[in-house]
C-alpha cells in the first residue's frame, strides 16, 4: 500500500480492513484449526494400499533387535548322578538384527486385512555378548516332552518306554553350539527315532532336527495369517486383532484368556487415554499381555511418551487376581492345581510339554519358582518388559519386550534319565526384542504433533497483528496523524472560513438585480 497514492479514507480502508482480516483470522485459527487439523490426521491414518500408514506398516522402517540369552545347565551331570540343585549361568546376549514384512495381503470390504508376518534374523556380532560357537548344555527337550507325556502311563508302558528312550539317544541334557541351539539346529537320534515311529497318539514329528526357532528364519508361514482392523469406517479399532488362523479364540485357554484382542504390536489404535493399558498378542508367548500405565513418561527423539509395562498380574493365575484364573489350564483347575502365580503354563499350547513363560529371572514370580536352582538374579532394569508409548498417534517409541522359557522337570522311578533328579524348572532361553524410533520416523512425528500448534501459535499471532493493526488505526484516527492528514485538515478549515463570504455577495447581488 502507497500512503502517497491514497487518501485518509483510503488508508483507513486498508488499515482497519487488513486488521480485522488478521484477527479474524487468528481467532479462527485459534478457535478451529487445532480440531480441523486433528480431524484430517485421524482421517489420513487408517491403513489403506495407498495410506502413509501402510508404507510403514507393511515393511517395518526401523531395526528391530533380538537378543537371545541361552542358559548353561552347569552342573548338569552331578545333578543326574547324585541329586544335587541345579545351576544354571545366563550366556549371551546372542543379537539378530530382525526385519519384518507382511506378506500376502489381502483386504476386505468389512474394514479389516488379513496378511502373513514373516520375520527374518542377521546375525549382528558386534552387538553380541557372546559368539555362535558358545557350548551349552540344556535340558534335552525331546526327551523329557515325551517323557513327560508318558508319565501317568502303567507300568509296563514306562518300562518299554524307557527301553526305547536309552537305546536311542534319550539324554537328560545335550551339548551344542549357540547357533545350533537358537536357529542352525542339529540332528537328534530320538527325533529321529520317534519320526520312525508314526504313533497315531504321539504328536506329529516333523523334523529329526532340533532348534529353539527351527525352520523360522525368513518363513512367512510359521506364525499367521493374522487379520486385524485397518481403522476404515472405525479408527478405535485400528490394528485391532480380529482372527489368527481364522480364529478369534486360541482355545488354549478358557473364556476372556483365550479371546483374540489387542495388537500384534505393528499397529496401535490412536488417541486413546493415557491411563487405558496396552493390550498385545505374540504367538510365541501363546497368549495377550496386558502392559499396565505406570505414569511414568519418557522423552525419546523430543516426543514424549508414556511408559507401560508388566506387573505382578501379568503372569498371575488367578492368586493375586481372581479374574486371571482362566490362564490356569482347566484340567489343573478342576484338581485345584493351578501353577503358582508369576508363570503361565504354556502345555495347552504346547502339546502337553510343561512349559512356563513369566519374566526373565522369575521377576515378580513367586519364590517357589527361583528357589527351585541357583542362577536365577532378577533385575528391575535389565529383566523388564515395557513400551515407551506416544498415544495422540498411537506410536510406540521405545520397546524391550522381555520374556523367559522355563521347562519344569521332576522325577519319575521308571524313567532312567529322570531317577534321582529333584524337582525344578530349568530355565531354557530369554527373548528381549528391543526397538527405538529413529531420527527421521520421528521428524515426521514431530511435524503431525505440532501442526496443531502450529495452527494455533500462528493464528495468535495473526490475531495479535489484527490488534496492532487496529489499535494504530484507532490512534492514528484519534490523533489525525494519518499520512495527509494535515494538508487535509487545513483545506477543510480553508474552506469553511471561505464559505460565508461567498454567500453575503451571493446575497448582494441578489438585491441589485430586484
Amino acid at each position: 500500500m502507497c500512503c502517497r497514492c491514497c487518501g485518509v479514507t483510503q488508508q483507513k480502508a486498508w488499515v482497519f480492513g487488513t486488521g480485522t482480516l488478521f484477527a479474524i483470522s487468528g481467532l479462527l485459527a485459534v478457535v478451529v484449526w487445532p480440531g480441523f487439523i486433528d480431524d484430517q490426521i485421524m482421517k489420513a491414518l487408517p491403513l489403506t494400499p495407498t495410506s502413509k500408514t501402510f508404507e510403514k506398516w507393511e515393511e517395518l522402517p526401523i531395526p528391530v533387535y533380538v537378543y537371545m540369552y541361552l542358559w548353561n545347565w552347569t552342573n548338569a551331570a552331578d545333578v543326574q548322578e547324585y541329586g544335587v540343585k541345579p545351576k544354571f549361568d545366563q550366556l549371551g546376549p546372542y543379537v539378530y538384527r530382525e526385519e519384518r514384512k507382511k506378506m500376502d495381503l489381502e483386504w476386505h470390504a468389512n474394514g479389516t486385512v488379513t496378511f502373513n508376518p514373516r520375520r527374518t534374523w542377521f546375525w549382528e556380532e558386534e552387538l553380541s555378548g557372546g559368539k555362535q560357537t558358545d557350548l551349552i548344555t540344556a535340558p534335552h527337550l525331546p526327551s523329557l516332552a515325551a517323557a513327560n507325556q508318558m508319565r501317568h502311563e502303567n507300568s509296563f508302558l514306562k518300562f518299554m518306554f524307557n527301553a526305547a528312550l536309552n537305546a536311542n539317544g534319550g539324554n537328560l541334557f545335550v551339548t551344542y553350539t549357540a547357533a545350533e541351539w537358537l536357529f542352525d539346529s542339529f540332528y537328534d537320534e530320538f527325533l529321529h527315532y520317534a519320526t520312525t515311529l508314526n504313533n497315531p497318539l504321539a504328536p506329529v514329528i516333523e523334523s529329526d532336527h532340533f532348534a529353539w526357532f527351527l525352520n523360522r528364519n525368513g518363513s512367512k508361514d510359521f506364525e499367521g495369517p493374522f487379520t486385524v482392523h485397518t481403522g476404515v469406517g472405525d479408527i478405535k479399532e485400528m490394528g485391532e486383532i480380529k482372527y489368527w488362523k481364522g480364529k478369534n479364540h486360541t482355545g488354549w485357554y478358557e473364556g476372556e484368556c483365550g479371546k483374540l484382542n489387542g495388537s500384534t504390536t505393528d499397529l496401535f489404535v490412536p488417541d486413546e487415554p493415557k491411563e487405558k493399558a496396552l493390550t498385545i498378542f505374540i504367538p510365541d508367548t501363546c497368549r495377550i499381555i496386558n502392559l499396565e500405565f505406570t505414569g511414568q513418561s519418557e522423552t525419546i527423539q523430543g516426543i514424549k511418551g508414556w511408559k507401560y509395562e508388566i506387573t505382578r498380574n501379568t503372569f498371575d493365575n488367578g492368586q493375586v487376581n481372581g479374574n486371571m484364573r482362566c490362564w490356569c489350564p482347566l484340567e489343573k483347575q478342576q484338581n485345584n492345581d493351578c501353577p503358582a502365580t508369576g508363570a503361565t503354563d504354556l502345555g495347552p499350547c504346547g502339546e502337553g510339554v510343561p512349559m512356563y513363560l513369566s519374566a526373565d529371572h522369575f521377576m515378580y514370580a513367586d519364590e517357589s519358582y527361583a528357589n527351585t536352582i541357583d542362577g536365577f538374579h532378577p533385575n528391575y532394569d535389565e529383566n523388564n518388559f515395557f513400551i515407551i508409548m506416544e498415544r495422540k498417534m498411537g506410536v510406540p517409541l521405545k520397546v524391550n519386550a522381555n520374556v523367559m522359557v522355563t521347562l519344569y522337570i521332576e522325577p519319575d522311578n521308571v524313567i532312567d534319565i529322570l531317577k534321582g533328579v529333584p524337582s525344578f524348572y530349568a530355565p531354557l532361553f530369554t527373548t528381549a526384542s528391543r526397538a527405538e524410533i529413529d531420527e527421521a520416523l520421528a521428524s515426521e512425528l514431530k511435524l503431525a504433533l505440532n501442526l496443531p500448534d502450529i495452527g494455533r501459535y500462528t493464528g495468535v499471532g495473526l490475531l495479535c497483528l489484527g490488534c496492532i493493526l487496529i489499535a494504530i488505526g484507532t490512534f492514528l484516527t484519534i490523533k489525525r496523524k494519518w499520512y495527509g492528514q494535515a494538508e487535509a485538515d487545513r483545506l477543510a478549515l480553508k474552506d469553511n472560513e471561505e464559505a460565508p463570504n461567498v454567500t453575503e455577495s451571493e446575497v448582494n447581488e441578489t438585491d441589485k438585480n430586484l
